[in-house]
């Protein structure tokens, strides 16, 4: 995809201040003591193929010192499943895979409009109110999510949120800046408003407001894929997988 190289230097060395991690000669190890529940605080990246057997013991022994469930995940970049996947079997690590779009937009080539617009709101502080309840509705009431999501803002990552007319927050949308690469992520509409053009909103609405930068996100979901192409995204597909110490959680078997 034309401009994966940019989206390949944020994702290796975006300096993620809002969690611990440790930069390594093969990749990075992510964690978050504060948070052990959460799968996108606590994972490690492969970035070389070399001495994997080694890596998957570093990587083990620094997760295990915090008491984390050891987890290598794919990302942009990362040496390929069909590669690693003997390895984890080796060392007893459950695979889960899953198809992705990967999409990006380079805000500066397009101006992006909508029919209706509802009120939008960025938020930059910790989440409160009516705003933390929907993001904990996204995890069905858990708060491993959430916590994440403050720790970002505190770090400097903004929230879009979009309002029905009873001012209530019913989508959301978190991005995340580092030079002029842009990640969204935890793009969630609630329920009972879906398909009426709030995520569209608010994620037009990131885009607008992020006008010189190249934006990026992933989605598993074909029809939020589809919205997002009329608003100015391209996508490939991608085979993207995570393995985790032992087994999966119920949640991702389901």
């Amino acid at each position: 995809m034309k401009n994966s190289v940019q989206i390949t230097q944020f994702e290796k060395f975006s300096p993620i201040s809002y969690l611990d991690y440790k930069l390594t000669s093969w990749g990075r190890m992510l964690c978050d003591t504060e948070n052990k529940e959460s799968y996108t605080s606590n994972y490690a990246v492969i970035y070389r193929n070399e001495n994997i057997d080694e890596i998957i013991k570093e990587t083990e022994e620094y997760y295990d010192s915090r008491n984390i469930v050891p987890k290598i995940f794919n990302r942009c970049g990362s040496v390929e499943l069909d590669i690693l996947k003997p390895y984890f079997i080796k060392h007893g690590y459950a695979i889960r895979e899953f198809d992705m779009e990967f999409m990006a937009l380079d805000a500066n080539s397009i101006k992006n409009k909508i029919a209706e617009k509802p009120e939008i709101r960025i938020i930059s502080n910790a989440l409160e109110g009516q705003e933390y309840s929907l993001a904990t509705e996204q995890d069905n009431g858990e708060t491993y999510g959430v916590k994440l999501l403050n720790k970002q803002l505190a770090s400097g990552s903004k929230m879009f949120f979009a309002y029905d007319e009873f001012k209530k927050p019913v989508s959301m949308a978190l991005a995340e800046k580092y030079n002029n690469v842009v990640y969204i992520s935890d793009v969630y509409t609630t329920p009972s408003q879906r398909r009426k053009g709030y995520g569209m909103a608010v994620v037009n609405n990131l885009i607008q407001h992020y006008d010189n930068s190249l934006i990026y996100l992933y989605t598993d979901n074909p029809d939020a894929a589809s919205s997002y192409r009329k608003l100015g995204f391209s996508g490939e597909s991608l085979s993207s997988w995570w393995a985790v110490k032992g087994s999966l959680p119920e949640w991702c078997t389901e």
